[in-house]
């Protein structure tokens, strides 16, 4: 459960990472590479638009976008270089050395808010994010995952029907429907809420299970609603009437 939930918050930055390059994309392609100081952008589709009067671009049909290591590709790509929104319809895949991400559709708005939505699926390494809405906001490192939500990091699991998480503050929250997986350690834990908590570069990580837990670990379970571990001497706490079997030897 220590590396389930700790990964977790690294892997809810997935998104930060996989759609801020290809939000920049979209942006590059309606300004001059000279005044950006960007990399040049080659947009490649069926048909291109451009509205002098709005300021708007779009292609449309077989869109390929390709700027420095990532590409992203789709059925239409809208730009407004007023109001700097930049959207991505139909078969979004991004991909960059080592990234992927694939959604219905892909929206930035004032190249700080990112969110993906419809079957939304992101791989950076070994860490997963899938969900039916993912959004980013970029100044506050914050996530947040939507529907059917799930984090995978280093063969752990996470599900929830709403996850959110502060990078800067080191805070994930899986909301509804919480389970979590950790095969390394032989671990199982089902609860309403889960909660993860740490200072930066301190090892005082604490996960907060609220809300019908049920929990087994190596034969044993714990059944609570209210329960704390303490990642620092692996302690649990719990903080109203509870059940715990222990099987003999599998301590």
């Amino acid at each position: 459960m220590t590396r389930q939930l700790r990964n977790t918050v690294m892997g809810a930055v997935l998104l930060g990472l996989l759609a801020l390059p290809a939000a920049n994309m979209i942006t590059a392609a309606g300004e001059q590479n000279g005044q950006s100081g960007q990399p040049a952008v080659s947009v490649t589709a069926d048909k291109l638009e451009y509205d002098g009067k709005t300021q708007v671009a779009t292609a449309t049909g077989n869109v390929v976008i390709v700027r420095d290591q990532a590409t992203m590709t789709g059925n239409k790509a809208v730009y407004n270089l007023k109001s700097a929104e930049a959207d991505m319809e139909g078969n979004v895949v991004v991909e960059q050395p080592n990234m992927h991400i694939d959604a219905d559709k892909l929206h930035s708005t004032n190249r700080n808010y990112i969110i993906a939505t419809g079957n939304v699926h992101g791989i950076n390494g070994d860490k997963k994010i899938n969900g039916d809405q993912v959004e980013y906001y970029l100044d506050k490192d914050y996530g947040i995952v939507t529907g059917h939500g799930y984090l995978e990091a280093q063969g752990s699991q996470l599900w929830a029907d709403h996850i959110e998480t502060w990078m800067k503050e080191i805070r994930a929250v899986g909301t509804g429907n919480v389970h979590i997986e950790s095969p390394a350690d032989n671990l199982t834990a089902y609860a309403g809420k889960a909660v993860y908590t740490q200072t930066p570069n301190v090892n005082n990580g604490v996960i907060h299970l609220t809300d019908n837990v049920y929990a087994t670990q190596n034969g044993n379970s714990l059944t609570g609603n209210d329960i704390q571990i303490r990642l620092a001497d692996n302690s649990v706490q719990s903080m109203n009437r509870s059940t715990v079997v222990i099987v003999p030897g599998s301590e």
